[in-house]
């Protein structure tokens, strides 16, 4: 104890005398300055007198200053707008250079002085750059073609050549190298110095026997497959969150493309292979739902069956595959309570268009209402312009580019927040679990915010060995105030702001978006875009979204190998979105919305029901084991419509409401239905687990095709060989298949496609309405597209690799 307080007096007295020699040296350096006298001071003391009178920020390394003095009289030879000069006069003689680079002063040697990147690197700033090269192995020696290597936390990237090589240029000490590749282990790899790196990928471990789901819900083998199947755990997609579960898929899966979009509240596209994809959870394919109606937190596992063959028993409505999602069950026979959260900041875009600020809105070099082939900025130029804060225009306005962050500065911070509470549990007979989800989206963009509520229900009740009853429920509900201001026909803020307004303006000086309210906008525009914050707040584009989904499944087993499956699915929605437009308005000059203002309302729903039963039969005999399945679904869904505007604009500027339209307003219904009546079946059979082959057929009714070809037929083939369990195999492989599949695809035509009805225009001859009828015509003896495609492959686990040839004949 007695150590301990002698070792801190000690430190007490180090840190008390060195505060007591920096005080000395400032007072020498105020002495000197009183005195005006010549006098030898410490380079580094003179520069932390500068930053504490002018509040200037200086960076250099301490080491290279350490030990220098310079000359100095007066520090008053220093002014605020001349410290670089004066100060580069003083340590000319020392062979040190002073540099301003963004407001900022950095002192270097004058050999490092050449450009901003060699005198921020002198000063320690950034590290300098290198180029680096190497290769990439796997674990036995062989070269890996096609390997990303990526700078961490940004977008520099390159790639593997055929020989496992790589360059990458212009990185520095300290970077973080990412290499990643389908089917082995990422790895990061940190930059100290060295110029030339050799990298080794370990395989990932997959289990020869994992078992997936397929079509129907039906559990199989991987091995077993003759067709692509992907599983993605939930652990994948949950440890960050967005707000839409499809972008947490991006580059998850070979050949799903997630076409994300930048724009607030815009759903991602999801293609596989190119096609559209089904929706299905725990059996159920609803046709209502989307991805954002399911939290990531209850998700225990993704399925995703590629290609025609994978979802022939799906039919139609699969036309490039199947996204199969299996939910999370109560477990543990204790009560279970989980809560968490995750929260992400959005700071801006990863990249803005670049476009020029020197030249202000116009046309021939003068100031104008639209384009921006105005008057060079920064010249000393005026011209009668728009004032925002007297609000008018007025002459002699200098022309600067001000607006040179336009986006940014109008830009806000995005937060994201998932938070999730859940109780589970499970016993002898039954199990359930109950979940509660909550995401608030603060877009980057003013009055952009969204407010989702998911809430889940499942059970599971045992009442005999036999018999098993298995119930879900989902309710989502989703909100937002605002969504317009984006792509580029509804005045989009990114257009606007980098495009098609020039930089003579800084749109922050716009926040009072009004002159008169509801009359005038306080605007130098008046050929196309309205004022962004007007936009924001008043060109309203509300949404209101509900879904509510449910399924009951109930098992009966007559023997260990024959059992029965009925399983019921509904779901249903009501959206309504609504138009509000102020009567003060640019936009409707141009062909927009009526200039005298807009209310407009649009509500939609529907319904949909898909009913199946299943009876399967299992045998093994001796090395032989034989399955079969056979089913039939009845789909059946309706969309409803009704939207409904203001005509020739509002009776009062704020009475938004079909009430306060001028003349009658306008409705317009929708309707749409479609059933599809359906038979399959599954046969399989296989030899010592090693040799598979399975066959399906399905046949639908579907109520959109002509009566006289209203049927037609889904047939596939598959056939997978376990070549490891026949031959001896090398050491690094624990399985080796070779598969192959073929299918026919189907696609019937759309709700109403054959029906061709009149077109009709309101007040087209002098008030009165007219009609005409469409001179080409649908054939009663309409047949469904066809499609035929066969695939093969291989695939080695652990490490899957696979190589897929596939072709596809039109018809």
């Amino acid at each position: 104890m007695k150590k301990f307080k002698s070792i801190s007096f000690q430190l007490v007295m180090v840190t008390a005398l060195l505060c007591c020699l920096q005080w000395s040296k400032a007072q020498i350096l105020k002495a000197a300055t009183r005195e005006n006298k010549v006098t030898t001071v410490p380079l580094i003391s003179v520069i932390n007198e500068l930053e504490a009178k002018f509040d200037v920020r200086f960076s250099y390394n301490t080491n290279l200053l350490k030990g220098k003095n310079i000359l100095l009289q007066n520090t008053d030879i220093f002014q605020a707008d001349n410290i670089e000069n004066n100060l580069n006069k003083c340590i000319a003689p020392l062979g040190l250079v002073c540099r301003r680079i963004n407001g900022k002063l950095y002192v270097v040697k004058a050999e490092d002085a050449a450009n901003t990147r060699s005198v921020m690197a002198a000063a320690g700033n950034i590290a300098p750059q290198q180029n680096i090269r190497g290769s990439v192995k796997d674990s036995t020696g062989n070269a890996l073609p096609g390997v990303i290597i990526q700078v961490k936390g940004s977008s520099k990237a390159t790639m593997t050549d055929k020989d496992g090589n790589f360059t990458l240029d212009n990185v520095k000490d300290g970077d973080v190298l990412l290499f990643s590749f389908i089917g082995y282990t990422p790895k990061e790899y940190t930059i100290k110095g060295e110029q030339t790196i050799n990298i080794v990928l370990i395989d990932q471990a997959i289990s020869i026997d994992q078992v997936v789901v397929t079509a129907l819900g039906i559990k199989r083998q991987e091995k077993a497959l003759g067709y692509a199947v992907q599983r993605v755990k939930g652990e994948a997609v949950q440890t960050v969150k967005g707000v839409d579960l499809a972008t947490s898929l991006t580059g998850q899966v070979s050949g799903l493309v997630i076409k994300n979009s930048t724009e607030f509240f815009a759903k991602p596209a999801i293609e596989l292979r190119g096609e559209g994809t089904l929706l299905v959870v725990d059996g159920v394919p609803y046709g209502n739902m989307s991805l954002r109606d399911i939290p990531t937190d209850d998700i225990e596992s993704l399925d995703i069956l590629k290609g025609p063959t994978a979802s022939a028993l799906y039919g139609s409505r699969a036309a490039g595959g199947v996204i199969l999602i299996t939910t999370k069950k109560g477990t543990g026979e204790a009560l279970s309570v989980n809560v968490n959260s995750n929260t992400m900041i959005q700071s801006g875009f990863l990249a803005i268009p670049k476009t020029q600020t020197s030249y202000g809105r116009g046309q021939n070099g003068k100031i104008d209402n639209d384009y921006v082939w105005g008057p060079r900025l920064d010249a000393g130029n005026t011209a009668r312009d728009w004032n925002p804060v007297t609000k008018q225009f007025e002459d002699n306005r200098p022309l600067n580019s001000v607006g040179k962050n336009n986006l940014k500065n109008f830009m806000e911070l995005g937060v994201i927040t998932n938070n999730n509470i859940n109780v589970s549990q499970s016993g002898k007979y039954g199990s359930f679990r109950a979940s509660l989800n909550h995401i608030y989206n603060k877009g980057q963009f003013p009055n952009a915010k969204l407010n989702m509520y998911n809430f889940t229900l499942g059970g599971e009740l045992k009442a005999t060995e036999k018999f098993s009853l298995e119930g879900h429920m989902g309710v989502s509900k989703r909100m937002a105030p605002q969504v317009w201001g984006t792509g580029y026909g509804n005045q989009g803020y990114i257009y606007q702001l980098t495009m098609w307004t020039g930089p003579e303006y800084d749109i922050r000086q716009y926040r009072d978006y009004w002159k008169t309210p509801n009359q005038t906008q306080n605007w130098m525009y008046t050929n196309w875009y309205d004022n962004p914050y007007l936009i924001a707040y008043e060109k309203l584009n509300a949404i209101q979204q509900n879904t509510t989904n449910a399924s009951l499944t109930a098992n009966y087993k007559f023997s260990p190998d024959l059992s029965l499956l009925v399983r019921i699915g509904y779901d249903v929605y009501h959206n309504k979105e609504t138009f509000t437009n102020p009567t003060a308005n640019i936009y409707s000059t141009r062909g927009g919305w009526n200039a005298r203002g807009l209310y407009s309302i649009n509500n939609t729903w529907g319904w949909s029901t898909n009913d199946d039963a299943m009876l399967s039969y299992s045998k093994k005999a001796g090395d032989w084991n034989f399955e079969a399945m056979v089913g039939g679904t009845i789909y059946y869904w309706v969309d409803e419509g009704l939207k409904a505007s203001t005509k020739n604009g509002l009776t009062s500027p704020t009475f938004f409401s079909l009430n306060g339209s001028v003349e009658p307003p306008t409705f317009t219904p929708a309707y749409s239905s479609r059933q599809v009546n359906s038979l399959y079946g599954r046969a399989a059979v296989s030899w010592r687990n090693t040799v598979f082959i399975d066959a399906t057929g399905r046949n639908d009714w579907n109520s959109a095709q002509p009566e006289e070809n209203r049927a037609y037929f889904y047939p596939s083939i598959g056939s997978s060989v376990v070549l490891s369990e026949l031959f001896k195999m090398p050491a690094f492989t624990d399985m080796w298949k070779i598969r192959g599949s073929w299918a026919t695809f189907k696609t019937p035509a759309g709700v109403y496609d054959i029906n061709r009805l009149y077109t009709t225009t309101t007040g087209a001859w002098n008030g009165a309405n007219s009609a005409s009828y469409p001179s080409n015509l649908l054939g009663v003896n309409l047949l469904p597209s066809s499609q035929r495609t066969w695939e093969i492959g291989t695939a080695r686990l652990p490490v899957q690799k696979t190589f897929e040839y596939r072709r596809c004949l039109l018809q």
